[in-house]
């Protein structure tokens, strides 16, 4: 026996599952919230990454990328918080310009 007959026991060194589809596209479309369209992007990265979160559970381990899924949502709540930040500010530029008197 040489050692390019080896073969190593089965069950040490499977491959891991594949990746959910649903989690791919939350990390995609968070990242996506940063760049292209804010509001939408983030609200369909949080969207997709529950649905992710679903389908990961219900597969029993044979479906993989809870991590994608999990940085899909975090990204989508902190392009939503920004967002927020964002509107508050304006709205208080305009209520100082406007108490101004120009």
């Amino acid at each position: 026996m040489s050692f390019s007959d080896y073969q190593p026991p089965p069950g040490l060194y499977g491959p891991p599952p594949p990746s959910s589809g649903k989690a791919t596209a939350a990390l995609v479309l968070g990242i996506a919230a940063f760049v292209v369209c804010p509001l939408v992007c983030a609200v369909l990265a949080i969207v997709f990454a529950n649905q992710a979160y679903s389908e990961i559970d219900a597969s029993g381990g044979r479906v993989g990328g809870r991590g994608l899924a999990q940085a899909g949502l975090i990204l989508g709540w902190v392009n939503i918080a920004l967002c927020v930040l964002a509107l508050l500010f304006f709205i208080a530029v305009i209520a100082i310009g406007s108490s101004s008197g120009y």
